[in-house]
């Protein structure tokens, strides 16, 4: 079942000193405060679906939203945003990816972000 937002935030590493996580950061606190922004999206992914209580988890609405800012303006496929969720701390932080959660394929971000396509 999809989610809109993750009830506890996952596990993450402290902040780095650089000039993008901070950019990141500020990008977070702003899509915090606007929530209807995932709330569409959690619209999107679940209009037509007459159970959502049933299936596969999938990615929270915020995580979707994030990883697709993450990709779209560092301009990676999704083979490499994929390769850089699971392995930047940076990313995994913005996007609210734990420290033990595993990021999926590729092809699981491409459907995700295919969704959220505009």
């Amino acid at each position: 079942m999809r989610k809109k937002n993750q009830k506890e935030i996952p596990l993450t590493p402290c902040d780095i000193e650089h000039l993008r996580p901070k950019e990141l950061d500020r990008t977070s606190r702003i899509l915090d405060c606007t929530p209807t922004i995932t709330d569409m999206i959690l619209q999107d992914f679940t209009h037509g679906i007459k159970n959502r209580g049933c299936g596969a988890e999938g990615m929270p609405s915020d995580q979707v939203l994030l990883a697709t800012i993450i990709g779209r303006s560092e301009g990676f496929s999704y083979e490499e945003l994929t390769f850089h969720l699971n392995d930047s701390r940076t990313y995994r932080n913005f996007s609210r990816i734990g420290i033990a959660h595993k990021f999926g394929s590729d092809h699981i971000v491409q459907h995700a972000q295919d969704k959220e396509a505009y």
